[in-house]
């Protein structure tokens, strides 16, 4: 009666540890991705597939994706409603595996509804998202305004804790005054040299991110500045190492926040967690048939 009695505590104390690592998994932070292509600018779409540009941002979706943890399935589009780069980041949705895996896409543009959407006084506000995405400023068919620029960096503190929240974001070169300016007022040791050069090339870490990207698809268009200085941390993506020593284009991390990148240690995937929880009950019913046999 006595080793039963163990062999159910055992159980129950495993059963409470993968309950425990569940819930901890559950504020873990979210994947950015932040770069300085106007890709949406730099590629075509058609029926059933995305080319050069647009095929980058539709893998940089399915990149973050996963590990958004926020439990929020709606990617938003940060301005440019009606205009040609609304339609380079629906593609890249449309195309995307988040369709099949029951994510939304939606778009919202100018400063006033901009403003709800980070305060949380919108019909649709940062709280209600999973993934964001801020638009290209270059794109000949309309992009993100000064004045929408100027609302990303009254509420870069805002857009930090979204990530550290579990949420994603991809970021593409802004234009005009106050590109990034939401980023230097997160990293202010981070250098933003403006400057238009052609030929990106993926890093190793980019490779591992983007898997299928080829070069050739990141270097469609040109890049439209350069970041120098304290990265924080962050992880170089892509740059210029053939043409002008490593000039960094791209930047990101796979969780935590831009003030914070990595954020908390990896938790195991769900399947390894039921693994860790069948291993610790296997070790007490052992326990207990040992205990039976001696006794």
């Amino acid at each position: 009666m006595q080793n039963t009695m163990k062999f159910k505590k055992i159980k129950a104390t495993a059963s409470g540890i993968i309950f425990a690592l569940c819930l901890s998994g559950a504020a873990e932070a979210g994947p950015f991705i932040l770069d300085l292509t106007d890709a949406d600018d730099h590629g075509s779409g058609n029926a059933t597939e995305n080319f050069d540009g647009w095929l980058y941002m539709q893998k940089v979706l399915e990149n973050l994706a996963p590990g958004v943890t926020n439990g929020n399935k709606v990617v938003v589009q940060l301005g440019a409603t009606g205009s040609e780069a609304a339609a380079a980041a629906s593609s890249a949705f449309n195309h995307s595996s988040l369709v099949a895996d029951g994510w939304t896409w939606m778009n919202i543009d100018g400063v006033a509804d901009l403003t709800g959407f980070f305060d949380g006084t919108g019909l649709v506000t940062i709280a209600d998202v999973g993934l964001i995405q801020l638009d290209s400023g270059f794109h000949a068919g309309g992009g993100t305004t000064a004045a929408e620029l100027a609302v990303f960096t009254t509420f870069a503190a805002t857009i930090d804790s979204f990530l550290g929240a579990g949420g994603g974001l991809h970021s593409m070169a802004q234009g005009g005054t106050g590109q990034y300016g939401w980023l230097s007022a997160l990293l202010p040791a981070l250098t933003f040299d403006t400057v238009q050069r052609s030929g990106l090339f993926l890093t190793p870490d980019g490779t591992a991110a983007f898997p299928g990207l080829t070069d050739s698809d990141l270097s469609a268009g040109p890049y439209h500045g350069t970041w120098t200085g304290g990265l924080g941390g962050l992880s170089v993506l892509f740059d210029n190492t053939a043409g002008d020593g490593g000039l960094v284009a791209g930047i990101g991390s796979g969780g935590g926040s831009i003030t914070n990148p990595g954020g908390p240690g990896r938790l195991p995937e769900p399947s390894a967690l039921a693994l860790l929880g069948l291993g610790l009950v296997g070790i007490g019913f052992a326990q207990y048939r040992r205990r039976r046999k001696t006794s």
